[in-house]
């Protein structure tokens, strides 16, 4: 459909998020994906693992330097539009431990990869626009996929980018990604990108 047809559907159904009852998962990730430019492809998984299917207040988004990561965000807001949830903009640096036991990449700077992170979670900021019901969180840990999974009972559905490869990109997605998705408490939603979407941190 497109114009007037598009315009008085639209109207003459309620929006995702005010379809009382009925689940709003499956339908608002289907148009997220059709409606975000920047995604070529979301797959949800774990859609069983959704405790009310017809209601979605928070949702987690992980922040990394991969090329997905823009679509990632793109895709995560538009959830929230249709479903009027909350998003949660997260993004995990290397612990001391993880640092110690050679888990992370180059540095032993913790600093380094705070700021790092602190930029990515700006950008990410930034690429969601006017759009206000947002948050950010910055948070030490062993693993990103560990910190993910331990936070996912506290969200609806969580948000990630489709894996990526690289030494960083591997802490940040690589095995997070699958890990994520099959620990996760909630439903996963993985993005991939049309094109490199990577959040500018210049």
């Amino acid at each position: 459909m497109h114009g007037s047809d598009a315009d008085e559907a639209s109207a003459e159904s309620p929006a995702i998020g005010d379809r009382v009852g009925e689940p709003v998962l499956e339908p608002a990730v289907t148009e997220a994906v059709a409606s975000t430019a920047t995604a070529t492809h979301a797959r949800l998984k774990g859609a069983e693992r959704a405790t009310r299917p017809d209601r979605m207040s928070s949702i987690l988004v992980a922040v990394g330097a991969g090329p997905h990561t823009g679509a990632t965000v793109d895709v995560a807001r538009r959830i929230a539009e249709t479903t009027d949830a909350w998003l949660e903009l997260f993004h995990v640096v290397p612990s001391d431990e993880a640092l110690a036991d050679g888990d992370a990449a180059a540095t032993d700077d913790t600093d380094e990869y705070e700021t790092a992170g602190d930029r990515l979670l700006s950008a990410a900021r930034d690429r969601l626009g006017d759009f206000d019901r947002a948050d950010r969180w910055l948070v030490e840990d062993r693993t990103a996929a560990g910190a993910i999974v331990e936070q996912s009972p506290y969200y609806d559905l969580v948000v990630v980018g489709a894996p990526t490869t690289g030494t960083v990109g591997r802490f940040v997605f690589g095995s997070t990604t699958d890990t994520v998705i099959d620990d996760a408490e909630v439903p996963v939603v993985v993005v991939e990108a049309d094109g490199e979407t990577s959040l500018d941190v210049a």
